[in-house]
């Protein structure tokens, strides 16, 4: 019994944790995203000799904004697979079902942090092109732009969206690796040595 309540335990702090993930994604993200657009779509009335350093700035900031949601994805992922293995392991130590929710989920391990988790990231990741792509159009259309300019900010503007397809493919073959078990507890040892 005192085993299941120590799981139980970190059961629920795992939910308080898989809660702050979901506020994160759900919270955090849609501003930044929304302050990256603003950013986008003021670029124009910048002074000209400022747009090109915004210009090179926001393929950047949209990599970064598209790998903090990717980092929440993944310790959402991580916490649902230990939510599971705690349910699985209560059930065992109990002889019979208890906890069900991760462990008998229909769309366990489907998708990398679940639905919400992928359905952000690909919202990020299409508001991270929608931004480029603007940007790119901007570049295209802006009178007197040097054709040197074009050309290097068109295969850094490819770059970045290269980069942010490799970012959201390697989130699709993450999987949770359980780490190594711990070593014994002092109290433990000093039992042995007696």
């Amino acid at each position: 019994m005192d085993r299941i309540n120590v799981l139980v335990e970190e059961y629920r702090a795992l939910y308080g944790l898989l809660s702050f993930r979901l506020a994160a994604v759900d919270q955090r993200v849609p501003l930044v995203a929304g302050a990256l657009m603003a950013v986008v779509s003021s670029v124009a009335s910048l002074p000209a000799e400022s747009q090109p350093a915004v210009l090179l700035a926001i393929p950047v900031a949209n990599s970064w904004l598209l790998r903090m949601t990717v980092v929440h994805a993944r310790a959402k992922e991580d916490v649902l697979r230990r939510i599971d293995e705690i349910e699985r392991h209560v059930n065992q130590l109990a002889a019979e079902e208890l906890l069900t929710f991760q462990s008998r989920h229909p769309n366990r391990q489907a998708a990398v942090s679940g639905r919400t988790g992928m359905g952000a990231v690909s919202s990020v990741l299409a508001m991270c092109f929608a931004g480029l792509l603007a940007c790119l159009a901007f570049v295209v259309n802006r009178p007197a732009t040097p054709s040197a300019f074009l050309l290097a900010y068109l295969g850094y503007t490819a770059v970045g969206m290269l980069d942010l397809v490799h970012v959201v493919l390697r989130l699709r073959g993450y999987r949770y690796a359980k780490g190594p078990p711990a070593a014994a507890p002092v109290s433990r040892i000093l039992k042995a040595g007696v």
